[in-house]
């Protein structure tokens, strides 16, 4: 954002009033090559059409192009590995009953939604049915339904928030959310777990990605509880890496028949400054030994995990951002993603991290 803002900065003093025209060019241009743009453009035509006329067809091409260009926006800002998630959507209007989803296939959701008046809902009730359809594919039916609930509907939260209006968040966590967790002790106890995940930032960054992986490797097998007990180790393996205290160590490996991945911390300032980035390329390299499908290199600010002396923490910023480059030549492998992002500490405070994902190729 700050770098579009020194561009149109830099037109319009370099231009004058050209500049201004050429910014809308380009806007317009952009606009019409991009659906959701154009999408998020024709609901505002059509809502204000609706409101002069009043007349239905405009209100169901405003409820149309305002939900789907919302969504689909939204979702585009979610990080996922080097993929997209939740998958993009065309929403078509099937009829003026209120119901739920009644028929959804490829690419396409097809749903009866309420007057404009109720987009609020009309929102979340596509949301949480895009989420459904799209996300955790291939795995849905050896989740537990506390745990596969609790997944949802933090899901359905990232991508409201992501749309970044306050009212549609308010009704979801009043009418959608709340209601929900407590429903069950077993639903409040995963979804604590799952909040605390994903306030680290790795529920979309980690968790997702590798129930993505899991789910191609186990396709066409019927659940047992061997797998459920898979992945509900996997969320209390992450649970305990979102919660570690600093100082205290939290199991950094995690194995079993499907799913073999090891995590490396990057944050605490005195062991790098006394020892360099040795322990941590000693920690890849036993990794690799490993045989592990993945290795995850976190990297949270020095506030995450407590105040440090500034100039200790310049020195341990210098060798952390050569870190990724040593492996690469250390050890001859290539980064699968790597994602730069906030989270929120156990005390409510906003911190940087950074997640780099390593896939090995063992010959």
């Amino acid at each position: 954002m700050i770098s579009d803002l020194a561009i149109l900065i830099e037109l319009i003093s370099k231009y004058g009033p050209w500049g201004i025209v050429l910014i809308i060019v380009v806007y317009l241009l952009r606009a019409i090559s991009d659906e959701d743009l154009s999408a998020a453009w024709r609901a505002r035509i059509y809502y204000v059409k609706y409101k002069i006329s009043r007349k239905g067809e405009a209100e169901k091409k405003y409820i149309q192009n305002d939900i789907s260009s919302r969504i689909n926006l939204a979702r585009r800002d979610m990080p996922f590995g080097k993929e997209t998630l939740p998958k993009a959507i065309k929403i078509e209007w099937v009829g003026d009953q209120k119901e739920e989803v009644s028929y959804i296939k490829e690419n396409e959701i097809i749903i009866r939604l309420d007057p404009a008046e109720l987009q609020e809902k009309n929102i979340i009730l596509l949301t949480s049915a895009l989420v459904r359809r799209t996300c955790l594919v291939g795995i849905r039916h050896i989740l537990s339904e506390p745990l596969e609930l609790s997944m949802d509907l933090n899901l359905v939260k990232n991508l409201l928030i992501e749309i970044g209006d306050r009212r549609i968040l308010d009704w979801f966590f009043r009418n959608e959310y709340q209601p929900n967790i407590d429903k069950s002790d077993q639903l409040r106890e995963w979804n604590s777990k799952i909040v605390e995940i994903d306030e680290r930032g790795l529920f979309t960054r980690l968790l997702l990605v590798e129930l993505d992986d899991y789910s191609k490797r186990v396709i066409g097998k019927p659940a047992n509880p061997q797998m459920f007990s898979e992945i509900s180790g996997l969320v209390d393996f992450l649970f305990k890496i979102s919660t570690k205290a600093y100082g205290y160590d939290a199991p950094l490996n995690y194995t079993s028949q499907n799913i073999r991945i090891g995590v490396i911390l990057v944050g605490e300032t005195s062991k790098v400054i006394l020892s360099g980035v040795g322990p941590y390329l000693t920690a890849f390299a036993y990794n690799l030994q490993r045989q592990l499908s993945s290795i995850y290199m976190i990297k949270w600010d020095r506030e995450l995990l407590g105040a440090l002396d500034s100039e200790a923490f310049e020195e341990f910023s210098k060798m952390t951002e050569r870190l990724d480059e040593t492996i690469k030549k250390l050890f001859r492998i290539s980064t699968d993603f790597e994602l730069k992002y906030t989270c929120i500490d156990s005390k409510g405070n906003k911190r940087k991290g950074n997640i780099t994902r390593y896939i090995p190729k063992y010959v």
